[in-house]
């Protein structure tokens, strides 16, 4: 499990960095990536609604993504393999879209919805934040119900 984890936290480690080394670049740096800043008004619209769509429709997922019934009965009986699978799945996609939204922050010449897309993505990435104890309880929550339901059910027989 230790490996795993390890894995993972390298994963989301190189996806901050990444964001990270976007960041200097455009703000200290001063690279000029704004090369779509001249586009027309109504592709920057378009490129803004399926960004916010994209957003706001994955990140939520991302965050249940453990929770759905197929993934959790996988994540409970391959244990490792399936979290390092899954959680791959859930770190990429939080990572793509923080990535993207900060990229396209400085190429669309500082864009702020952009850039609030990006903090959201941002702020919800401690929610997956790779320890020993959520990758254990992450693949042994079922067993916890279990107990937790045969211990009501002993309960109600005493009574």
């Amino acid at each position: 499990m230790k490996k795993v984890k390890n894995i993972l936290l390298s994963v989301y480690c190189l996806i901050l960095l990444l964001a990270g080394v976007l960041y200097v670049l455009g703000d200290f740096c001063e690279v000029d990536m704004a090369v779509l800043s001249e586009t027309s008004e109504t592709m920057m619209y378009m490129v803004q609604m399926v960004m916010i769509l994209l957003t706001l429709g994955l990140v939520p997922l991302s965050l249940r993504l453990f929770k759905f019934g197929f993934i959790h009965r996988q994540l409970v009986s391959l244990r490792e393999s399936a979290l390092l699978k899954w959680g791959i799945v859930r770190m990429s996609v939080l990572g793509v879209l923080l990535v993207a939204n900060t990229l396209l922050y400085y190429i669309y010449a500082y864009e702020p919805a952009f850039g609030y897309l990006a903090v959201m993505v941002l702020l919800t990435m401690p929610f997956i934040l790779p320890t020993m104890s959520r990758c254990q309880a992450e693949t042994e929550e079922e067993k916890a119900e279990e107990d937790r339901v045969e211990n009501e059910e002993k309960e109600d027989v005493k009574e």
